[in-house]
């Protein structure tokens, strides 16, 4: 979108609050405990193979939880529930818009540091850096810098993209996407 002067508008930008765990195991327990405690949750996933991770994980401990594709996420499905995203999608463009289509004034982000994305940034680093302090598995982070961390990888990813080509998982993207 540009204007008349050459000037691109800018899309307003939906806050993101990112909860990130060490392990993808920590994370998909979060999830549970999300359930337990508040049964009106809906997660939404940009991958098909997070979709499924997520709903075998709900299968194997007897939750009966909605998981679905960003796809099928309209307004109207989602009205007056809580959103969950299941993980981040590689390019914050998609994201926002999305994000805007659904009316959001904040998304919510489940993430973990051993996701594609975070490896993308040096997530065992941290993992490590954080262990080391004695954060434990179950414990998340909640920081607006981690937030800030996010978009600056998702921007650096965006310049390298040329053409953008569809995966089943978040590591199938960056291996189609980045040549790297």
């Amino acid at each position: 979108m540009f204007s008349l002067f050459g000037k691109k508008d800018k899309m307003p930008a939906i806050k993101i609050a990112d909860h990130v765990w060490v392990s993808s195991n920590a994370k998909m327990n979060a999830c549970i405990d999300l359930v337990k405690a508040k049964t009106d949750v809906i997660f939404i996933c940009w991958f098909e193979e997070t979709l499924q991770q997520l709903q075998s994980f709900f299968g194997q401990h007897a939750i009966n939880a909605e998981v679905i594709m960003y796809r099928q996420a309209s307004k109207v499905y989602i009205h007056e529930r809580k959103i969950i995203f299941a993980e981040h999608y590689p390019l914050s463009l998609k994201e926002q818009q999305l994000f805007l289509s659904l009316g959001l004034q904040e998304a919510i982000v489940y993430s973990a540091l051993d996701e594609p994305l975070f490896k993308y940034f040096g997530g065992e680093n941290i993992t490590v850096l954080l262990t080391n302090l004695g954060m434990q598995e179950n414990e998340s982070l909640e920081h607006p810098m981690i937030g800030r961390a996010l978009k600056n990888a998702q921007k650096k990813i965006a310049k390298e993209i040329i053409a953008e080509q569809a995966a089943r998982s978040q590591q199938d993207w960056f291996r189609s996407n980045l040549a790297h």
